[in-house]
């Protein structure tokens, strides 16, 4: 059994990591974390992010007609 010339390396490598998680500034308290109660009371913290002031960024998913044509232009380019 013949094994490719890079397993070794291949093998060592190990499994590929999580992309990094990408965030956004929460809409409902503007990246603050803190919504105000009213204008005399105490601040609250944000329900919607937990008080964090940010969320993980939302991105579209790319369908499958992108992906085909992206690959079908790359072909022609070549």
């Amino acid at each position: 059994m013949t094994l490719p010339r890079d397993y070794d390396a291949w093998r060592l490598e190990g499994p590929p990591e999580a992309p990094e998680i990408e965030w956004a500034d929460c809409p409902d308290c503007d990246g603050t974390g803190h919504t105000l109660h009213d204008e005399h009371g105490p601040t609250l913290d944000c329900e919607t992010c937990a008080g964090e002031g940010v969320l993980p960024a939302e991105f579209e998913e790319l369908d499958g007609d992108y992906e085909y044509e992206r690959r079908r232009d790359a072909m022609e380019d070549v």
